[in-house]
């Protein structure tokens, strides 16, 4: 049983999160090791950025429109545009390093299962639905490419702005941080069950889109056979 079958056997009750079958996709997250690289640094320096912007606003404010400083108000500003000059352009190039990567990796991805699903039996092909093959191709993959791309790279992003603001929070007020950080399990618990339940919906919708798949392309390539003996209406 391959890798994706048994995960999917295991799943359905919906108890662990199965993160084992996303190791196989690290061969070819590193094949593109300069790219991963490049996106991790452009992804910390737009996280960096993002909590310095707080603090450049509060400088500003504190200190910019104070009778002492009030001849450094044009470098508060500066720096504050500079900071999210930086922002913008780490972020633009975290997004166009992980979309691509996520479209090379399922390039790659879908090349090799092309491969081997050529060098398999006729009689597995006897056994299967070419349709549900060719969803499993695509749709499939395409799922790939949004976990290997966005997912993980907001994942990534958010756990960085998540201890960085923690480690900000409690420097500047412990005691405010402590109402806050109790505060984030009554929000997280909730998004928690809302995502497995989100999770079984989608695998389901794909199982459907694979087995809808299967069945329009069995009644296309029979085409001929079902219009010779009037099926039209019964095969919609």
């Amino acid at each position: 049983m391959s890798a994706r079958a048994q995960a999917a056997a295991e799943a359905p009750g919906g108890r662990k999160v199965k993160l084992k079958p996303l190791a196989l996709l690290l061969p070819y997250v590193l094949s593109y090791r300069a790219r991963v690289i490049a996106a991790i640094a452009a992804l910390v320096v737009a996280a960096m950025a993002t909590l310095a912007v707080p603090i450049a606003v509060r400088r500003m404010i504190d200190h910019g429109f104070s009778a002492e400083g009030i001849e450094l108000i044009d470098s508060y500003f500066a720096v504050m545009i500079a900071v999210v000059a930086v922002l913008a352009c780490a972020s633009a190039l975290r997004f166009y390093l992980v979309t691509t990567l996520g479209e090379r990796i399922v390039a790659d991805l879908r090349s090799q299962v092309f491969g081997h699903l050529t060098a398999l039996s006729p009689e597995f092909f006897d056994r299967s639905q070419s349709g549900e093959l060719l969803s499993r191709l695509t749709a499939d993959t395409t799922q790939i490419k949004s976990a290997v791309g966005a997912s993980v790279s907001i994942a990534l992003r958010n756990l960085v702005l998540f201890i960085g603001a923690g480690v900000m929070m409690v420097v500047t007020s412990p005691k405010l941080s402590g109402f806050v950080l109790a505060a984030i399990p009554l929000i997280v618990l909730p998004l928690v069950g809302f995502g497995r339940a989100v999770r079984k919906k989608s695998r389901a919708a794909q199982d459907t889109l694979a087995d809808a798949s299967a069945y329009a392309s069995e009644q296309i390539v029979s085409v001929r056979t079902l219009q010779a003996f009037n099926h039209e209406q019964a095969a919609t």
